[in-house]
């Protein structure tokens, strides 16, 4: 567990069988959300997946989340309630380049086994 740790809010999408993913990227091989644990994101460089321009910057992986709920209620408004935000611990966090929703991105994310029961 990470010495230091900030509340935030992460945006989920949920399957055909109910259960919770991660909304661009699998972690470890999968894109189904494991509960109770901490994850680290892979150090490595990419870019947006859908963006294929050449002026396309690259930037440190990571877990996107919103530090503020309001930024969050922004998120869920602009996608028509078409994704599932949850509270999480997130560490070693920095500003996500280029964002227009004001995500950031953190190294580490933890989703707390109490957010289980809205899976």
């Amino acid at each position: 567990m990470p010495k230091k740790s900030i509340r935030a809010w992460k945006a989920f999408r949920r399957d055909k069988q109910g259960r919770l993913r991660f909304l661009f990227h699998p972690h470890a091989g999968t894109s189904i959300v494991p509960f109770g644990t901490w994850l680290e994101a892979k150090a490595r460089w990419v870019a947006n997946p859908g963006k294929k321009r050449r002026s396309n910057k690259r930037f440190r992986a990571g877990f996107h989340f919103f530090p503020h709920r309001e930024d969050a209620d922004k998120f869920e408004k602009l996608t028509e309630g078409k994704y599932i935000i949850l509270p999480v611990l997130v560490s070693d966090v920095r500003p996500k380049p280029r964002t227009n929703v004001g995500s950031w991105l953190a190294r580490r994310l933890y989703v707390p086994e109490s957010e289980r029961r809205r899976e």
